[in-house]
Formats: structure tokens, sequence, C-alpha cells
């Protein structure tokens, strides 16, 4: 009913769809990040009159892909918790396609992913370098060899994260495409499952050193040093460029690129 009323003062902003279902028109779209400003700044002037004048209460939607949110933000959310208890930070981990969807619809308030957004209203914005590493189980035939060339790595089978996620692009732009068609064993969407793969000789895989930092520590996985192949990358923080910036998200945000944990 709220809707339709709505509806009545600015035209129609939904598709009705078979089953009643309501998919977001033109006119939604352009609407909604104009609306997330009014109920932020209405937030703002509340809090300011009330004379909370640091702004510093509320929640976050906090969207990051799998290797950022389970190695980085974890800790960079608890330190922020704790100098700022007020703020609550809802996370959530998908793969970068997801991300920038939910960015896109304005489900999410920041992500933080593995690999530029091409959409044109997504604004990435350079955070901190990774090291990507080609690792393998410890008693894999290669451990151990110090000479390796990509081409050694022809006849692998490759245990890769799903399309969609940063990693993956990564492997498809440097390894793939040199490799001509590698032989891919399985795809797995989270990290965890795509080592204990790797352990149980499956495969080789292209990870994070973040994601493989205490594996390769126990000796569980072992880094295969190919000589000619250099995997670095940039980790980006993303957000939608007609969202609103509040001076609490702001203050996150600022925080974050501030932050060297």
């Amino acid at each position: 009913m709220a809707l339709g009323e709505l509806e009545k003062q600015l035209g129609f902003l939904f598709d009705r769809q078979q089953g009643h279902r309501m998919v977001m028109n033109e006119r939604g779209r352009v609407l909604l990040p104009m609306a997330n400003e009014v109920l932020t700044r209405s937030a703002e002037i509340e809090q300011h009159f009330t004379g909370k004048t640091d702004y510093m209460e509320g929640t976050l939607k906090v969207n990051a892909s799998s290797t950022i949110g389970n190695n980085l933000m974890p800790s960079l959310i608890g330190h922020y918790n704790r100098d700022f208890p007020g703020i609550q930070i809802s996370l959530s981990i998908d793969n970068t396609g997801i991300i920038a969807e939910r960015l896109l619809s304005f489900e999410i308030d920041i992500g933080f992913v593995e690999g530029i957004c091409l959409h044109p209203d997504i604004e990435t914005i350079e955070w901190r370098k990774d090291e990507l590493l080609i690792i393998a189980g410890a008693n894999h035939p290669l451990a151990g060899r110090q000479d390796l060339q990509l081409r050694d790595l022809e006849n692998e089978s490759w245990i890769l994260r799903e399309d969609g996620s940063g990693t993956r692009s990564l492997f498809d732009e440097l390894i793939a495409s040199r490799l001509g068609s590698p032989r891919i064993g399985m795809s797995l969407n989270r990290s965890e499952a795509l080592k204990q793969a790797v352990r149980a000789g499956l495969g080789v895989a292209c990870l994070s050193r973040l994601a493989a930092e205490i594996d390769l520590r126990r000796g569980d996985l072992v880094v295969l040093p190919v000589s000619d192949l250099v995997l670095e990358r940039y980790f980006y923080i993303a957000i939608h460029r007609k969202k609103f910036r509040g001076r609490m998200l702001q203050h996150f945000i600022d925080y974050i690129q501030a932050s060297k944990d």
C-alpha cells in the first residue's frame, strides 16, 4: 500500500510480473540512490539535533570477496568496533561478481574486491597489494623444484576458484591464456575446500598468499616457484558512484585505508 501511494505521487516505479512479483523499472532505479541519500541525511539530522554530533552510531553493510573477507576483514572490523562501538558492521562474503550486483542494487554500502569492477556505475579505489602463488601438496612431484617454468605445469590438473571470483579472473588472464587449454580438475567456491583438494594431491592451485599462509608455515602446502610468472594484483574498495557517502560511511573508508593490519 505504501509503494502504491508513492507511485501515485511519482509515477510507476515497478513493473508487475506474473505471480505478483514486482521488479524495479528505470524510474525506480533512478529514485533509489536519491532515496538512500534522503534516509542517510535524515539519520544524520536526527543525530545532530539530539546532541550526537559525532555521528558515530548506526549500521554499515559490508560485502567482501573470499580472500579479503576471510583473511583481512575480521581483524579490521574487530579493531574498528573496539574504537567505535556505536557502529555495527554487517559483513557478508561473496565473489566479486555478486558483490558488483549487490552494489548496483544498493543492497550494501561498500564492497572489498580482488579485481576491478568494470561496470561504469561502480567506482573502484586501489587499496592494497596482494601476491598470488602456485601451490601444491607437500608430496607433489614438483615440490622442491626451484627451476620451474610455466610450461612445466601444462599437464597438471588445476583446482580453481569459481567463475566470477577475482582469483579465477587473474588465473584466466595470466595463466590459462599462456597454457592454452589447462586441465581443470574442479572449480570450488571456497578457498578452504580448494586447499583441502590440493593437500589431498588432486592438483595444483593458484591462491592468494594470505589464504595459504598458515598451510605453508605448517608444511601442508608448498609453493611452486614459477620463474617466468609474476602474479601480483591489488585489492580494491568498491562503491556505487551514486551512493551518498554520509559521515559514518566516509569515516569507515578513511579508517580502512589508513589501517596497516
